[in-house]
């Protein structure tokens, strides 16, 4: 049970303010007429009066250890607090705990003292990544634009004169110039996503029909490509709440990056899904270089691209698994990722199932 400061206090007051009534009430009744016991009565009450004063003064220092230890102490830490707080330092705690009016201020000290570090850490990588997004964004559009600016030029200039190279400058424009849109599409993807203006248009849909859907164009594709789809069917029938468009450029990013690392020799890829837990799991596995250890927890970070001599060598913007992340979440689902270096990847995609009230 908690004892507040107030009834410590009001409860030692009153004890000082009863006993000189006391003291003064049994003067009063005491008996003169008889000078030898008023002798004796007046030496006893004498006894007693020092007594209570004795008393007295030992309320009066436990009153004052009182205020000290519950009021005066914290007090003066919070006050420590306050001054660390204006000077920007908030790598503290305010360790008062009383069991008391003055505990349960501190502890909401504390509690403000934490959020308002949090917030600034927070405020810091919010600046810090900003900063990042303005060096990524640049690099990424800068180095597109100087090979435009040079094919262009070097058009202008009149140095190519053989229709072949011609046709072959123009074929590299129009690639960096395909490779600019598609990662100006993606910020703007990013701003809708970050924003929550991003459109969603989820329909009821049979995840049987919708994976049909999605893969049979991959599978087309893969019979002109040194790989292997390997898809294990059937799909499970189950109603599922998806935007087509949305779910189809997840799988175009997962399928695209697995065949972009792929290994040496015969890439394999493979899709499977099946029902677990009221979701609908997907999972697109490769056998591909990889991903090293300590790239998984980032790997769907804005911007993020792992390995810096791969990144190089394939390219992209370091977005697109961010913005599939974004995609699976819109759709109140989960996607995640296991892998070792050497051993391929697996991806795999959760989707709520539509229970039948929802239907």
């Amino acid at each position: 049970m908690r004892t507040g400061l107030r009834f410590k206090l009001i409860s030692s007051l009153v004890i000082v303010a009863i006993v000189p009534i006391l003291i003064l009430g049994l003067v009063g009744s005491m008996d003169s007429g008889n000078s030898g016991a008023g002798n004796v009565m007046y030496t006893n009450i004498m006894i007693g009066i020092t007594a209570l004063i004795l008393i007295l003064v030992g309320i009066s220092v436990m009153l004052a250890k009182i205020i000290s230890r519950d009021i005066l102490v914290p007090l003066k830490e919070l006050s420590t607090a306050a001054d660390n707080i204006v000077r920007g330092d908030y790598e503290f705690r305010v360790a008062y705990r009383g069991n008391n009016e003055m505990g349960r201020f501190s502890e909401a000290f504390e509690v403000m003292r934490s959020k308002l570090q949090e917030s600034l850490e927070q405020q810091r990588l919010s600046e810090q990544a900003r900063k990042e997004l303005i060096t990524t964004i640049s690099h990424d559009l800068r180095t597109p634009l100087s090979s435009i600016k040079g094919y262009v030029e070097g058009l202008q200039d009149g140095i190519v004169h053989d229709k072949a190279k011609y046709e072959r400058y123009l074929a590299i424009i129009k690639n960096k110039t395909v490779k600019l849109d598609s990662l100006i599409e993606e910020l703007f993807q990013i701003t809708q996503l970050e924003s929550g203006h991003l459109i969603m248009q989820a329909e009821l849909e049979n995840s049987q029909e919708l994976l049909e859907d999605l893969i049979r164009p991959f599978e087309l594709e893969f019979m002109d490509l040194n790989a292997e789809l390997i898809v294990h069917r059937p799909f499970p029938a189950l109603p599922i709440r998806a935007d087509r468009a949305r779910i189809a450029q997840v799988f175009d990013n997962l399928l695209g990056n697995a065949l972009k690392y792929a290994g040496a020799g015969e890439s394999s890829i493979t899709i499977s899904a099946e029902m677990e837990a009221s979701f609908l799991r997907i999972r697109v596995g490769d056998n591909g270089s990889g991903i090293a250890e300590e790239d998984l927890p980032h790997i769907f970070d804005r911007f993020y691209r792992g390995d810096k001599s791969r990144s190089s060598k394939y390219g992209g913007s370091g977005l697109g698994l961010f913005i599939c992340k974004k995609i699976i979440e819109l759709h109140g689902g989960t996607i995640s990722v296991s892998s070792r270096l050497g051993a391929g990847s697996l991806f795999e995609i959760s989707l709520p199932v539509v229970e039948t009230a929802e239907r």
